[in-house]
């Protein structure tokens, strides 16, 4: 038998190990599929107007939540995604991307200015030229992720 694997760095070592004790052959040309539940490989799956797209993280400005559809912010081009926020969230590498309120994920190096407010808000301006704000629940949290 032979398998796929798409699992994290951390645990694919250990797992090809044991499936060769098991006798399955690990080899990218099977067409079963074990894949690791919150495994993202770089990049995310999309839709533009009529086409599935895969967008790479690198590329993502910010994902947006507007009622029950999902944007996610390319700085060419905008496009929808079948998971909620929360899903994507969990889905994420918590270094590289941060919530800033109950409907924005923000990219870690996508801010171009933050402007402090009044009672606990910052005001963001993204590369994108993209403005957005980190709520008071999101404030102490996004201080700690940009060390300020």
């Amino acid at each position: 038998m032979k398998l796929k694997l798409r699992l994290s760095r951390e645990r694919k070592d250990q797992i090809v190990d044991e499936l060769n004790d098991l006798g399955i052959v690990v080899s990218e040309e099977s067409e079963l599929i074990l894949t690791e539940e919150n495994y993202n490989a770089g990049e995310i799956y999309c839709k533009d107007d009529t086409d599935r797209v895969v967008v790479s993280l690198s590329e993502i400005v910010f994902i947006e939540s507007m009622g029950k559809k999902v944007y996610v912010h390319t700085k060419e081009n905008v496009y929808t995604t079948s998971n909620r926020l929360y899903e994507m969230e969990k889905k994420l590498p918590q270094e590289q991307f941060i919530r800033i309120s109950n409907s924005v994920i923000i990219g870690r190096h996508s801010i171009k200015r933050i402007i402090p407010a009044l009672s606990q808000k910052y005001y963001l301006t993204l590369k994108s030229g993209d403005k957005v704000d980190v709520t008071r629940t999101y404030y102490y949290k996004f201080k700690e992720f940009y060390g300020i």
